[in-house]
């Protein structure tokens, strides 16, 4: 004999799917009540050498970071390696070292350390045409590091200051010619700067130089860069870019001495070419820091040059030009 089909009625379907609706309301109140935990698993961390430094002609104190990093989850952060020796060399010439005497605390936190090793030196830094090369030994935590860089051929600039040149008549128009070199790419480093003298603690004069120069007009080869606190310049390594005609606002600043009389401000102009890995660090950072406002954007990292490791050993030339006497 055939067995007939299940029927459920109407009325009886509708009842189970109220039925349905309460039991699944409940389970997500209780859900919400009492929270939903999802465990979360990090990588276990493989720490790394993480060396940062920045070397160019005429530097007369020069910083090195020297870290172990850490994990994420590690809540101390990385560790300066203060046992660590560092080399500087050009050929057979020892341009600086360091070693555990020369870290310093720095509570101001330049590249996000708190503790550096800094070196003076007896004469400005002399960077020759040709490979400079980084040596430093944190044994016995890593192998010794060695990283060379060709130091850069010095920038050529043209320029025009106008006092109150601007196209609002209260500040001064910088108008930059720089080199655009056939078959390479051509990064440049720009600060315009104004002199302010202060009174340190000991009575003595102490020299500052304050950024006060920005775009005049919207440049698609300029803008700033928070990896060299600059305005980088760039031809995106195009033969047919000019790199001619960059206008820059100058700001107008007062300064009074002691006696209240208006001092003469004093200008000058930096422009650096740096190695390309320390170009493509710079616009790295740039990258990171846009993604992290972008919730759309692919995540990023930021390109060094320290092998099996983190950081970047920065190598550029630059030119230092007066703008007012």
């Amino acid at each position: 004999m055939a067995l007939p089909f299940l029927t459920i009625s109407p009325r009886t379907s509708r009842s189970l799917q109220w039925v349905l609706l309460v039991a699944m309301a409940f389970t997500s109140c209780e859900k919400l009540e009492n929270g939903v935990v999802n465990e979360i698993e990090f990588p276990e961390h493989d720490p790394r050498l993480a060396v940062t430094m920045f070397v160019s002609p005429r530097d007369t104190v020069l910083y090195a970071s020297i870290y172990q990093s850490a994990s994420i989850t590690d809540t101390a952060g990385s560790v300066p390696l203060t046992q660590a020796t560092l080399k500087l060399t050009q050929g057979n010439t020892l341009l600086a070292e360091g070693d555990s005497s020369n870290w310093s605390e720095f509570p101001s936190g330049p590249w996000s350390s708190s503790a550096l090793m800094e070196m003076s030196l007896d004469e400005p830094l002399d960077l020759q045409p040709g490979v400079v090369v980084l040596e430093v030994d944190a044994s016995p935590f890593f192998e010794p590091l060695v990283v060379s860089e060709e130091v850069p051929e010095a920038p050529v600039v043209e320029h025009v200051f106008e006092l109150f040149g601007d196209s609002s008549g209260y500040n001064h128009l910088l108008t930059l010619n720089l080199d655009n070199r056939p078959g390479v790419r051509d990064d440049y480093m720009i600060h315009v700067e104004l002199e302010l003298k202060k009174w340190g603690p000991d009575g003595e004069e102490l020299t500052y130089w304050w950024d006060v120069g920005s775009e005049a007009v919207s440049d698609p080869r300029l803008g700033y860069s928070s990896g060299c606190a600059c305005l980088l310049a760039t031809d995106n390594g195009e033969d047919n870019v000019s790199m001619e005609n960059i206008l820059l606002e100058v700001e107008d600043v007062y300064e009074y001495d002691e006696y209240g009389e208006p001092i003469e401000p004093n200008y000058r102009l930096r422009v650096g070419r740096p190695a390309a890995a320390l170009a493509n660090h710079f616009n790295s950072i740039d990258a990171y820091f846009d993604a992290l406002d972008n919730p759309f954007s692919e995540p990023t990292s930021v390109q060094g040059n320290i092998p099996d490791g983190f950081g970047i050993f920065g190598v550029s030339n630059g030119v230092v030009i007066p703008l007012t006497d």
